[in-house]
């Protein structure tokens, strides 16, 4: 009996009850609800890469993470306190995943009470590539040009090789890897320069980043040059003789170092005829000396000798002054 008057109690107007019972949730929700307050950061999102796969191609890079806590406590939360990340360590094979973004939290605002955390978007769309390793030659990046009439011939990196991780389809298109730019303006001598490596693919990781040992040969540059107009100096002529016949200027072309070639001027002994042997009037071909600077190296020449008549003074007459330079 007891226990019937019990539930007639219990539903004696029951609807009334109910809807005083729902009122009353209702009402301690908005009261809890008015002690919190939302607040929203943008935060980086970091990939966790570990395992034998990489991401390739573009991804979301920020996230957005919605906090709820009690309004005295919200204010004391900073995004450095969030850590959004995907993890790829569990993956083992080429593909695109569809992966859920997890958030650290500081241990600090963990004992917060209330405490809610929301990540938008929940998940996100990644291609990932199994990892590859390989060694890849170094190259320098050069800027600049050397001084005028000099250049760079030799270039030598220590070491010349590094180790390169990254997704296999972009480590097997890598030919080389490059360093900072180095400036060779002005270079007239061997150099030899400290530089680092310099990142063009993030998806790359260089085991070793520098400083690297480059070493620049820079030597003048060779050049040919053609010298015209050059006179030819007549030696040891007898006085009694005198050469008929003016001797046309001749030409050389010449082969050497840029900076010392195009200052070159020919000396008065450049080109020499060696008329000793000749005592007696009439017609010679004689040997052309050509007196080259060690430094340089004779290319070509328009003769080897040089045909000249010879005739003897009268007592009355004057030395022919056009027969180019006598000594």
């Amino acid at each position: 009996m007891k226990a019937n008057r019990f539930f007639e109690k219990i539903l004696f107007n029951w609807p009334v009850k109910v809807c005083c019972l729902i009122l009353a949730i209702a009402l301690y929700l908005f009261h809890q609800a008015s002690l919190t307050e939302k607040r929203s950061f943008v935060i980086p999102l970091t990939i966790v890469e570990e395992g034998l796969v990489q991401h390739t191609g573009d991804y979301t890079s920020t996230v957005t993470v919605v906090v709820r806590a009690n309004t005295e406590e919200i204010s004391s939360v900073h995004s450095n306190q969030l850590n959004a990340y995907v993890n790829l360590n569990n993956i083992s094979k080429n593909g695109e995943y569809n992966l859920p973004v997890k958030v650290n939290i500081a241990d600090e605002i963990m004992a917060f009470d209330p405490f809610e955390i929301k990540v938008k978007p929940e998940y996100i769309k990644i291609k990932v590539e199994t990892k590859d390793l390989k060694y890849i030659p170094l190259e320098a990046s050069i800027v600049g040009e050397p001084e005028h009439g000099y250049e760079i011939t030799d270039i030598s990196i220590e070491p010349a090789f590094v180790e390169v991780t990254g997704p296999e389809s972009v480590i097997e298109n890598t030919k080389k890897v490059y360093l900072d730019k180095i400036d060779v303006t002005g270079l007239t001598q061997k150099s030899v320069f400290e530089t680092e490596y310099k990142s063009i693919n993030k998806l790359l990781s260089v085991k070793e980043t520098g400083p690297f040992k480059v070493t620049l040969m820079v030597e003048p540059k060779q050049m040919e040059r053609t010298i015209e107009n050059i006179p030819v100096t007549v030696l040891s002529l007898n006085d009694k003789l005198y050469i008929k016949d003016e001797i046309p200027e001749m030409w050389v072309i010449l082969e050497g170092s840029m900076p010392v070639l195009e200052e070159y001027t020919p000396g008065k002994r450049f080109i020499t005829i060696d008329l000793a042997h000749i005592t007696e009037p009439g017609e010679y071909d004689v040997p052309v000396v050509y007196n080259i600077p060690g430094y340089f190296t004779l290319i070509s020449t328009p003769e080897e000798t040089i045909h000249i008549n010879v005739v003897e003074h009268l007592d009355n007459e004057e030395n022919n002054e056009g027969v180019g330079i006598s000594e």
